[in-house]
Protein backbone atom coordinates (compact mmCIF):
# COMPACT_ATOMS: atom_id res chain seq x y z
CA UNK A 1 0.00 0.00 0.00
CA UNK A 2 3.13 2.11 0.33
CA UNK A 3 3.20 2.55 -3.62
CA UNK A 4 3.54 6.65 -3.49
CA UNK A 5 7.43 5.73 -3.01
CA UNK A 6 7.15 3.51 -6.28
CA UNK A 7 7.77 4.72 -9.82
CA UNK A 8 6.13 1.34 -11.74
CA UNK A 9 3.17 -0.39 -10.79
CA UNK A 10 3.48 -3.97 -9.63
CA UNK A 11 1.04 -5.04 -12.08
CA UNK A 12 -0.50 -3.51 -15.43
CA UNK A 13 -3.95 -3.26 -15.70
CA UNK A 14 -6.07 -1.92 -12.17
CA UNK A 15 -7.46 -4.20 -10.12
CA UNK A 16 -10.65 -1.96 -9.77
CA UNK A 17 -11.80 -1.64 -13.29
CA UNK A 18 -9.43 -3.02 -15.56
CA UNK A 19 -7.76 0.29 -17.35
CA UNK A 20 -4.50 0.34 -18.70
CA UNK A 21 -2.11 1.57 -15.45
CA UNK A 22 -0.23 4.76 -16.80
CA UNK A 23 1.20 5.19 -13.66
CA UNK A 24 0.78 4.79 -9.67
CA UNK A 25 -2.91 6.06 -9.53
CA UNK A 26 -5.30 4.71 -12.35
CA UNK A 27 -6.60 7.37 -15.03
CA UNK A 28 -9.80 5.75 -15.09
CA UNK A 29 -11.08 5.30 -11.45
CA UNK A 30 -8.52 6.62 -9.68
CA UNK A 31 -7.38 3.86 -7.65
CA UNK A 32 -4.36 3.50 -6.54
CA UNK A 33 -1.78 0.34 -7.68
CA UNK A 34 -0.98 -1.38 -4.31
CA UNK A 35 -0.76 -5.04 -3.74
CA UNK A 36 -3.87 -6.45 -3.47
CA UNK A 37 -3.16 -8.21 -0.40
CA UNK A 38 -1.44 -5.67 1.86
CA UNK A 39 0.13 -6.00 5.75
CA UNK A 40 -1.70 -5.36 8.29
CA UNK A 41 0.17 -2.74 9.27
CA UNK A 42 0.13 -1.04 5.45
CA UNK A 43 -3.84 -1.55 5.89
CA UNK A 44 -4.03 0.57 9.00
CA UNK A 45 -1.59 3.06 7.77
CA UNK A 46 -3.52 3.98 4.99
CA UNK A 47 -6.65 4.33 6.57
CA UNK A 48 -5.36 6.67 8.95
CA UNK A 49 -3.74 8.57 5.96
CA UNK A 50 -6.92 9.16 4.28
CA UNK A 51 -8.86 9.47 7.76
CA UNK A 52 -6.34 11.97 9.21
CA UNK A 53 -4.03 13.71 6.91
CA UNK A 54 -0.61 11.29 7.20
CA UNK A 55 1.12 12.97 4.26
CA UNK A 56 3.57 16.25 3.82
CA UNK A 57 1.06 18.29 3.15
CA UNK A 58 -0.16 18.18 5.86
CA UNK A 59 2.50 19.79 7.73
CA UNK A 60 3.08 21.99 5.19
CA UNK A 61 -0.95 23.27 6.35
CA UNK A 62 -0.42 23.76 9.60
CA UNK A 63 2.87 25.52 9.62
CA UNK A 64 0.94 28.28 7.09
CA UNK A 65 -2.08 28.01 9.41
CA UNK A 66 0.03 28.87 12.54
CA UNK A 67 2.63 31.07 10.86
CA UNK A 68 0.46 32.61 8.04
CA UNK A 69 -2.99 33.81 9.23
CA UNK A 70 -5.51 34.10 6.74
CA UNK A 71 -3.39 32.64 3.89
CA UNK A 72 -4.73 29.19 3.37
CA UNK A 73 -7.96 30.78 3.37
CA UNK A 74 -6.69 33.31 0.52
CA UNK A 75 -4.99 30.00 -1.28
CA UNK A 76 -8.55 28.28 -1.38
CA UNK A 77 -10.69 30.71 -2.49
CA UNK A 78 -8.17 31.37 -5.35
CA UNK A 79 -8.50 27.61 -6.46
CA UNK A 80 -5.60 25.80 -5.13
CA UNK A 81 -7.14 22.92 -3.38
CA UNK A 82 -4.35 20.04 -4.05
CA UNK A 83 -1.51 22.19 -2.59
CA UNK A 84 -3.10 22.33 1.33
CA UNK A 85 -5.20 19.64 3.14
CA UNK A 86 -8.93 20.52 3.33
CA UNK A 87 -9.49 22.64 6.44
CA UNK A 88 -12.43 20.36 7.34
CA UNK A 89 -9.94 17.59 7.72
CA UNK A 90 -8.22 19.89 10.17
CA UNK A 91 -10.83 20.45 12.49
CA UNK A 92 -11.57 16.58 12.78
CA UNK A 93 -7.81 15.22 13.21
CA UNK A 94 -7.16 18.01 15.91
CA UNK A 95 -10.32 17.24 17.63
CA UNK A 96 -9.79 13.62 17.18
CA UNK A 97 -6.68 14.04 18.82
CA UNK A 98 -8.12 16.54 21.79
CA UNK A 99 -10.89 13.64 22.22
CA UNK A 100 -8.28 11.02 22.28
CA UNK A 101 -6.01 12.63 24.79
CA UNK A 102 -9.13 13.87 26.83
CA UNK A 103 -10.43 10.44 27.23
CA UNK A 104 -7.04 8.63 27.89
CA UNK A 105 -5.66 11.15 30.51
CA UNK A 106 -8.63 12.94 32.14
CA UNK A 107 -10.46 10.90 35.21
CA UNK A 108 -14.19 11.26 34.26
CA UNK A 109 -15.22 9.64 37.66
CA UNK A 110 -13.38 13.09 39.54
CA UNK A 111 -15.54 14.92 37.13
CA UNK A 112 -18.47 13.79 37.79
CA UNK A 113 -17.84 14.05 41.40
CA UNK A 114 -17.07 17.54 41.13
CA UNK A 115 -20.92 18.92 41.52
CA UNK A 116 -21.22 16.80 44.95
CA UNK A 117 -17.98 18.34 45.61
CA UNK A 118 -19.10 21.48 45.17
CA UNK A 119 -22.18 21.27 47.24
CA UNK A 120 -20.08 20.49 50.15
CA UNK A 121 -17.49 23.52 50.13
CA UNK A 122 -17.33 25.48 53.25
CA UNK A 123 -19.20 28.69 51.14
CA UNK A 124 -20.88 27.03 48.38
CA UNK A 125 -23.19 24.65 50.62
CA UNK A 126 -24.66 27.75 53.56
CA UNK A 127 -25.84 29.66 50.64
CA UNK A 128 -27.59 26.79 49.08
CA UNK A 129 -29.15 25.80 52.60
CA UNK A 130 -30.15 28.90 53.09
CA UNK A 131 -31.80 29.27 49.46
CA UNK A 132 -33.66 26.29 49.84
CA UNK A 133 -34.78 27.17 53.28
CA UNK A 134 -35.72 30.22 51.97
CA UNK A 135 -38.04 28.93 49.18
CA UNK A 136 -39.62 25.98 50.40
CA UNK A 137 -43.02 27.89 51.80
CA UNK A 138 -43.41 24.87 54.21
CA UNK A 139 -40.29 24.99 55.62
CA UNK A 140 -40.75 28.39 56.74
CA UNK A 141 -44.33 28.59 58.19
CA UNK A 142 -42.56 25.68 60.50
CA UNK A 143 -40.12 27.52 61.11
CA UNK A 144 -41.69 30.59 62.29
CA UNK A 145 -43.76 28.29 65.09
CA UNK A 146 -40.32 27.39 66.84
CA UNK A 147 -38.16 29.91 69.24
CA UNK A 148 -35.24 31.29 68.50
CA UNK A 149 -31.62 30.58 69.82
CA UNK A 150 -28.84 32.86 69.91
CA UNK A 151 -25.61 31.14 68.63
CA UNK A 152 -22.21 31.86 66.99
CA UNK A 153 -22.62 30.65 63.18
CA UNK A 154 -19.82 30.39 60.81
CA UNK A 155 -21.54 32.29 57.87
CA UNK A 156 -20.50 35.39 55.69
CA UNK A 157 -22.09 38.22 56.96
CA UNK A 158 -23.85 39.17 53.22
CA UNK A 159 -25.44 35.42 53.32
CA UNK A 160 -27.05 36.51 56.40
CA UNK A 161 -28.03 39.90 55.26
CA UNK A 162 -29.85 38.31 51.88
CA UNK A 163 -31.79 35.75 54.17
CA UNK A 164 -32.85 38.16 57.44
CA UNK A 165 -35.84 35.66 57.79
CA UNK A 166 -33.89 33.23 58.97
CA UNK A 167 -30.78 34.55 60.21
CA UNK A 168 -31.02 37.59 62.49
CA UNK A 169 -27.42 39.27 62.79
CA UNK A 170 -27.47 40.60 65.95
CA UNK A 171 -22.88 41.03 65.95
CA UNK A 172 -20.51 40.20 63.36
CA UNK A 173 -17.30 38.72 65.36
CA UNK A 174 -13.94 40.19 64.58
CA UNK A 175 -10.57 39.48 65.70
CA UNK A 176 -7.69 40.65 68.22
CA UNK A 177 -6.67 43.07 65.25
CA UNK A 178 -10.19 44.12 64.92
CA UNK A 179 -10.47 42.41 61.68
CA UNK A 180 -14.28 40.98 60.93
CA UNK A 181 -14.40 37.19 60.98
CA UNK A 182 -16.97 34.87 58.97
CA UNK A 183 -18.41 34.19 62.25
CA UNK A 184 -21.73 36.21 63.26
CA UNK A 185 -23.64 36.01 66.63
CA UNK A 186 -27.36 35.48 65.33
CA UNK A 187 -31.01 34.43 66.10
CA UNK A 188 -32.02 31.66 64.04
CA UNK A 189 -34.90 29.44 64.62
CA UNK A 190 -34.55 26.30 66.87
CA UNK A 191 -35.95 23.77 64.47
CA UNK A 192 -32.56 24.12 62.37
CA UNK A 193 -30.34 23.09 65.42
CA UNK A 194 -33.10 20.54 66.07
CA UNK A 195 -33.39 19.25 62.59
CA UNK A 196 -28.93 18.67 62.31
CA UNK A 197 -29.35 21.54 59.51
CA UNK A 198 -26.62 23.33 61.72
CA UNK A 199 -24.11 21.46 63.78
CA UNK A 200 -21.94 22.17 66.60
CA UNK A 201 -18.32 22.04 65.28
CA UNK A 202 -16.79 22.87 68.72
CA UNK A 203 -16.16 25.98 70.74
CA UNK A 204 -19.78 26.23 70.00
CA UNK A 205 -19.34 27.56 67.20
CA UNK A 206 -22.20 25.94 64.74
CA UNK A 207 -22.17 25.62 60.61
CA UNK A 208 -24.18 23.91 57.98
CA UNK A 209 -23.91 20.36 57.92
CA UNK A 210 -22.02 18.87 54.85
CA UNK A 211 -24.63 16.42 54.60
CA UNK A 212 -28.66 17.10 55.74
CA UNK A 213 -31.57 14.83 54.28
CA UNK A 214 -33.95 17.57 54.34
CA UNK A 215 -31.81 20.28 52.96
CA UNK A 216 -30.39 18.34 50.17
CA UNK A 217 -34.20 16.69 49.37
CA UNK A 218 -35.27 20.67 49.02
CA UNK A 219 -32.47 21.17 46.77
CA UNK A 220 -33.04 18.46 44.44
CA UNK A 221 -29.74 17.70 44.88
CA UNK A 222 -29.92 13.87 43.03
CA UNK A 223 -31.59 15.70 39.99
CA UNK A 224 -28.96 18.04 39.70
CA UNK A 225 -26.51 15.95 40.15
CA UNK A 226 -27.68 13.64 37.42
CA UNK A 227 -28.21 16.68 35.04
CA UNK A 228 -24.40 17.46 35.92
CA UNK A 229 -23.39 14.04 34.47
CA UNK A 230 -25.91 13.91 31.77
CA UNK A 231 -24.33 17.30 30.69
CA UNK A 232 -20.90 15.86 30.65
CA UNK A 233 -21.79 12.35 28.88
CA UNK A 234 -23.42 14.69 25.82
CA UNK A 235 -20.06 17.04 25.61
CA UNK A 236 -17.54 13.90 26.07
CA UNK A 237 -19.39 12.17 23.42
CA UNK A 238 -20.89 14.77 20.68
CA UNK A 239 -17.79 17.62 21.20
CA UNK A 240 -16.54 16.56 17.91
CA UNK A 241 -19.69 17.05 16.34
CA UNK A 242 -20.75 20.15 18.04
CA UNK A 243 -17.78 22.04 17.67
CA UNK A 244 -18.03 21.12 13.74
CA UNK A 245 -22.02 22.38 13.69
CA UNK A 246 -20.91 25.61 15.27
CA UNK A 247 -18.99 25.90 11.63
CA UNK A 248 -22.22 27.05 9.58
CA UNK A 249 -23.20 29.82 11.90
CA UNK A 250 -19.71 31.54 12.46
CA UNK A 251 -19.34 31.87 8.72
CA UNK A 252 -23.11 32.99 8.42
CA UNK A 253 -21.65 35.57 11.46
CA UNK A 254 -18.75 36.36 9.37
CA UNK A 255 -20.80 36.98 5.98
CA UNK A 256 -22.94 39.29 7.69
CA UNK A 257 -20.04 41.80 8.09
CA UNK A 258 -19.64 41.73 3.71
CA UNK A 259 -22.46 41.57 2.56
CA UNK A 260 -21.83 43.96 -0.25
CA UNK A 261 -18.18 41.38 -1.49
CA UNK A 262 -21.45 39.18 -3.10
CA UNK A 263 -18.27 36.56 -2.64
CA UNK A 264 -20.40 33.06 -2.01
CA UNK A 265 -21.14 31.64 1.25
CA UNK A 266 -18.46 28.94 0.92
CA UNK A 267 -15.69 31.32 1.21
CA UNK A 268 -16.73 32.25 4.68
CA UNK A 269 -17.21 28.46 5.69
CA UNK A 270 -13.51 28.41 4.79
CA UNK A 271 -12.26 31.28 6.48
CA UNK A 272 -14.33 29.96 9.28
CA UNK A 273 -13.14 26.52 9.14
CA UNK A 274 -9.17 27.47 9.18
CA UNK A 275 -10.11 29.93 12.27
CA UNK A 276 -11.35 27.24 14.06
CA UNK A 277 -8.86 25.07 13.39
CA UNK A 278 -6.44 26.96 15.09
CA UNK A 279 -8.43 27.65 18.23
CA UNK A 280 -8.69 23.50 17.92
CA UNK A 281 -4.68 23.05 17.49
CA UNK A 282 -4.01 26.08 21.02
CA UNK A 283 -6.62 24.38 22.77
CA UNK A 284 -4.92 20.55 21.89
CA UNK A 285 -1.97 22.57 23.34
CA UNK A 286 -3.45 24.22 26.54
CA UNK A 287 -4.51 20.46 27.28
CA UNK A 288 -1.47 19.02 26.60
CA UNK A 289 0.31 21.05 28.91
CA UNK A 290 -2.14 20.86 31.79
CA UNK A 291 -1.79 17.46 32.10
CA UNK A 292 2.26 17.59 32.36
CA UNK A 293 3.82 20.78 33.58
CA UNK A 294 0.03 22.12 35.30
CA UNK A 295 0.97 25.51 34.82
CA UNK A 296 -0.81 28.67 35.92
CA UNK A 297 -4.90 28.41 34.76
CA UNK A 298 -5.12 32.08 34.56
CA UNK A 299 -1.94 32.55 32.41
CA UNK A 300 -3.18 29.57 29.99
CA UNK A 301 -6.63 31.31 29.66
CA UNK A 302 -5.02 35.04 29.20
CA UNK A 303 -2.23 32.95 26.16
CA UNK A 304 -5.64 31.67 24.66
CA UNK A 305 -7.73 35.19 24.44
CA UNK A 306 -4.21 36.78 23.37
CA UNK A 307 -3.24 34.56 20.83
CA UNK A 308 -6.82 33.69 19.70
CA UNK A 309 -7.19 37.57 19.01
CA UNK A 310 -4.19 38.43 17.39
CA UNK A 311 -4.67 35.70 15.07
CA UNK A 312 -8.03 36.56 13.99
CA UNK A 313 -7.29 40.30 13.32
CA UNK A 314 -4.48 39.32 11.35
CA UNK A 315 -6.54 36.79 9.22
CA UNK A 316 -9.33 39.25 8.64
CA UNK A 317 -6.86 41.83 7.50
CA UNK A 318 -5.12 39.68 4.74
CA UNK A 319 -8.21 37.85 3.74
CA UNK A 320 -10.84 41.12 4.06
CA UNK A 321 -9.41 44.53 5.47
CA UNK A 322 -5.95 44.69 3.35
CA UNK A 323 -5.86 48.10 3.99
CA UNK A 324 -7.40 48.76 7.59
CA UNK A 325 -5.92 47.60 10.96
CA UNK A 326 -8.73 49.65 12.54
CA UNK A 327 -11.40 48.01 11.13
CA UNK A 328 -9.32 44.51 10.87
CA UNK A 329 -9.30 44.50 14.99
CA UNK A 330 -13.64 45.81 15.20
CA UNK A 331 -14.60 43.40 13.28
CA UNK A 332 -12.02 40.80 14.70
CA UNK A 333 -13.91 42.12 18.03
CA UNK A 334 -16.77 41.29 16.62
CA UNK A 335 -16.36 37.94 15.08
CA UNK A 336 -14.70 37.19 18.60
CA UNK A 337 -18.12 37.90 20.26
CA UNK A 338 -20.15 36.33 17.65
CA UNK A 339 -18.78 33.14 18.13
CA UNK A 340 -18.75 33.21 21.77
CA UNK A 341 -22.11 33.34 22.23
CA UNK A 342 -22.70 30.52 19.67
CA UNK A 343 -20.79 28.38 21.72
CA UNK A 344 -23.09 30.12 24.51
CA UNK A 345 -26.35 29.08 22.58
CA UNK A 346 -24.97 25.08 21.75
CA UNK A 347 -24.60 24.70 25.68
CA UNK A 348 -27.11 25.95 26.19
CA UNK A 349 -29.25 24.09 23.80
CA UNK A 350 -27.34 20.79 25.70
CA UNK A 351 -28.23 21.68 28.74
CA UNK A 352 -31.67 22.03 27.63
CA UNK A 353 -31.64 17.99 26.17
CA UNK A 354 -29.84 17.01 29.04
CA UNK A 355 -32.70 18.27 31.41
CA UNK A 356 -34.95 17.11 29.46
CA UNK A 357 -33.32 13.02 28.95
CA UNK A 358 -32.99 13.76 33.08
CA UNK A 359 -36.78 14.79 33.82
CA UNK A 360 -38.23 12.36 31.54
Amino acid sequence: MNSQKRVVPPYKRCLNCGADLRGVYCHECGQQASSPTPKVWEFILEYMNNAFIWDTRFFKTVWNLIRRPGFLTNEFNAGKFVSYENPLKLNMFFLFLFVTFFLLFSDIHKANESFDNLTKNELVRPYLSLNALNENVDYSAKMKEFEKDTIRLSLPLTYAKEFPKIVTTIQAMTDYNGEKLDTLVVCVPKLLIQDGILINKGSDIYSFSDKNEIVDKMMELDVLSNLWRKLLDILTQYFPLIFLLTLPLLAFAVKLLYLKRKKPFISFFIFASHYTAFIELILLVIYLLCITVEPSYEILEWCMIISSGIYLTIAVKNVYESNSWIKSIIKAIFISFVYLLICFMAFFVIFIIATFLVVV
